[in-house]
């Protein structure tokens, strides 16, 4: 898509709206029915999980709904960082099972 005629479409949805609000909104409740769902069945038992709710699946095809982004404390992106580091190492450092190996004699 060329640089023209993206403006040509921005310029379309200006005077007519792609979509129907309700629409996208309907979806966005079931996608936040789902997260909290999956969130409520998979995460931690006693996590503190923060439910979601349909703005945060609503598509912002005009930057109204822009929120800037929460910044995270050193020590939060520490724990974020070794908390996955932690994932990896169960991964990579898997015992071997030697167990298909013939015994020597």
């Amino acid at each position: 898509m060329t640089a023209g005629q993206l403006a040509e479409w921005q310029a379309y949805d200006n005077l007519d709206p792609i979509g129907e609000w309700r629409a996208d909104f309907r979806m966005a409740s079931l996608q936040a029915f789902i997260q909290n769902i999956v969130s409520a069945l998979y995460s931690k038992k006693g996590s503190v999980r923060k439910p979601s709710v349909p703005l945060d699946f609503m598509p912002d095809w005009a930057n109204e709904l822009y929120r800037e982004p929460e910044q995270m404390s050193v020590e939060q992106m520490k724990s974020q960082l070794m908390s996955i580091a932690k994932v990896q190492n169960k991964r990579v450092l898997k015992p071997k099972n030697n167990s298909s190996k013939p015994k020597r004699k």
